[in-house]
């Protein structure tokens, strides 16, 4: 059974051009499933990626754009997303022949100078 993200979306995309929290509009905003910790079991209150999309899997990151909001899971997980996303999310199959990855996604589907938000105590470069 999904649960309804559109609010959810609607106000992420808003903070994503919002002066007052970000310096430049974001393009995209990437949301991991993992905790600052990069702890194998997530306290509640930092299931980010849950929240946003639904999904309730233990894998999984999510790219939100102006337009869009994907979710790239594996294999284990495929059936599970399927019935988790509402219709305002793109699954995409990790693995699945033709699926490009969340990086190769991002270079093809953004424009150069493209601005791409996460949080840096989730994901390092």
């Amino acid at each position: 059974m999904s649960k309804p993200t559109g609010q959810f979306l609607k106000q992420l995309r808003l903070l994503m051009h919002n002066k007052q929290f970000v310096p430049e509009t974001l393009t995209a905003y990437i949301i991991p499933s993992g905790d600052n910790h990069q702890s194998e079991y997530i306290a509640p209150c930092h299931k980010r990626r849950q929240f946003i999309s639904g999904f309730t899997g233990s894998s999984g990151s999510c790219v939100v754009t102006q337009n869009e909001a994907l979710l790239w899971t594996d294999g284990r997980y495929y059936v599970q997303a399927e019935k988790e996303l509402d219709e305002n999310w793109t699954l995409m199959r990790d693995g699945f022949e033709g699926v490009l990855k969340q990086e190769e996604w991002l270079n093809k589907n953004l424009l150069d100078g493209s601005v791409i938000g996460f949080d840096p105590n989730l994901i390092s470069l």
